[in-house]
């Protein structure tokens, strides 16, 4: 319950209405309060003449002053929340463009352009029900009006909330910033999806091709096909210890499953009419996917945007090298990392779920695969890769880690034969080729 719970504030996250829809909700409770608050102070004995003698600079003096006043609020506001609108669309349309269509999201969840258009649809509705609330004399007003000052404070936020706006889109729509925030979504995922050895361990890594789990099992069919968003472990064990089996799932979080396919295997289930419905319930499968539990999801986000400022049309190197940077980084750090636990037990010590975890070797070629494939031909890009491969190296302890690594590099020497035209270029990069394979090696 809990992960569906976190993915549904997910979505709400992703989504460009949920922040400006509670800031209009709370304006029009606002208005209503500030309206009940005029009527209150209007009949205690401080009030004599409608207002404070001291504070009479921010007293209106008619009724047709406070509508004038509240009319004039509410036509910039709404006029101004165009603005930011096309704003945020030509935002929007610039990082399709220039990032890849991924990017977009990240442009939606911001907060900052939520708030944006919040605050400015929330003080028009507020001006609009407070000025309908105003009766239409043409006497004094008879209360303090603290309904008016709220509307003018929130004009005034909104001001400076409009200059804010600005620098965060300035700020947002340059690809050094961009390549951060992905880095630190990447960083949090390998946190969550690849603990460091001092967190609780909440399973063992195994070979699952060594377990033992006997011949009879029956197949689990995928609820519907789409990518696979979240899988509840925590729901899954607890199924399983209730029906007494043990449960394989074969595909991990980001994958694209079929609505024809089995996702895993049920072990010693007796009742599939029964142990089934409720495993499905346990797969969040969307039509797109999600970072929640999908380490690859800030990979591929960060190779986008490599391989687009690879490309002749953008032909900008250095954002490719900065691209590379940080995914040499986060490889790095789930090389030191212990491997993640893919066997989990109840609480009796019995195996109640195998999980499929990515290996170091598949974060690899998910990272630098496609940045390969467009800059392999370029030998100041390939130069650069291995230079940051061989940091790679260093911190490369295990010995299939090791092998995944020196495989990659053979594929790597491969293509500076076949791409490289320089020869001084390829025997440079076959150089550094050699001595990385030769650290591996050793």
């Amino acid at each position: 319950m809990k992960k569906h719970l976190l993915h549904f504030y997910e979505r709400l996250r992703s989504s460009f209405w949920s922040v400006p829809l509670v800031m209009i909700l709370s304006a029009l409770l606002l208005a209503y309060l500030m309206r009940q608050l005029d009527a209150l102070l209007s009949a205690l004995p401080v009030f004599e003449t409608g207002h404070i003698a001291t504070l009479d600079w921010l007293h209106m003096t008619d009724v047709n002053s406070a509508r004038a006043l509240l009319s004039v609020i509410a036509g910039s506001t709404i006029t101004v929340a165009g603005t930011v609108f096309s704003i945020t669309v030509v935002a929007l349309t610039l990082a399709s463009n220039q990032f890849g269509p991924h990017l977009v999201r990240n442009f939606i969840r911001d907060r900052s352009t939520q708030g944006s258009l919040g605050i400015f649809l929330s003080t028009y509705v507020y001006a609009l029900v407070t000025m309908r609330g105003i009766e239409g004399s043409t006497g004094e007003i008879t209360t303090y009006g603290f309904a008016i000052q709220v509307a003018l404070l929130l004009t005034l936020i909104s001001v400076g909330y409009l200059v804010y706006f600005i620098h965060n889109v300035a700020q947002s729509i340059q690809v050094d910033n961009i390549a951060h925030q992905i880095n630190l979504e990447f960083h949090q995922a390998i946190n969550r999806e690849y603990p460091s050895s001092t967190e609780p361990k909440r399973g063992e890594h195994f070979d699952t091709e060594r377990l033992a789990l006997g011949p009879g099992w029956i197949p689990l069919p995928t609820p519907r096909g789409g990518y696979i968003q979240i899988i509840d472990r925590e729901k899954m064990i607890a199924i399983a210890e209730k029906f007494n089996c043990c449960v394989q799932v074969n595909y991990h979080p980001g994958s694209y499953v079929h609505h024809w396919g089995h996702i895993g295997r049920i072990y010693q289930g007796d009742n599939p009419e029964k142990i089934i419905p409720p495993l499905q319930s346990a797969l969040q499968i969307g039509a797109l996917p999600t970072a929640e539990q999908d380490i690859v999801f800030s990979v591929r986000q960060l190779s986008q945007i490599a391989v687009r400022a690879l490309s002749p049309g953008i032909n900008d190197p250095f954002t490719a090298y900065s691209c590379v940077d940080r995914l040499i980084e986060g490889l790095g750090t789930v090389l030191q990392r212990p491997e993640p636990a893919n066997c989990f037990t109840d609480s009796s010590g019995a195996l109640r779920l195998i999980s499929c975890k990515l290996e170091f070797a598949q974060l690899l070629d998910a990272s630098l695969d496609e940045i390969v494939e467009h800059g392999r031909a370029n030998g100041v890009f390939m130069r650069h890769l291995l230079n940051a491969l061989e940091h790679l190296a260093e911190v490369c302890q295990r010995e299939k880690d090791k092998t995944a690594l020196f495989n990659y590099l053979q594929r790597l020497a491969n293509d500076n034969k076949n791409f490289i035209r320089s020869e001084t270029d390829s025997t440079e990069i076959q150089q550094i080729i050699s001595a990385i394979q030769k650290k591996l090696a050793s």
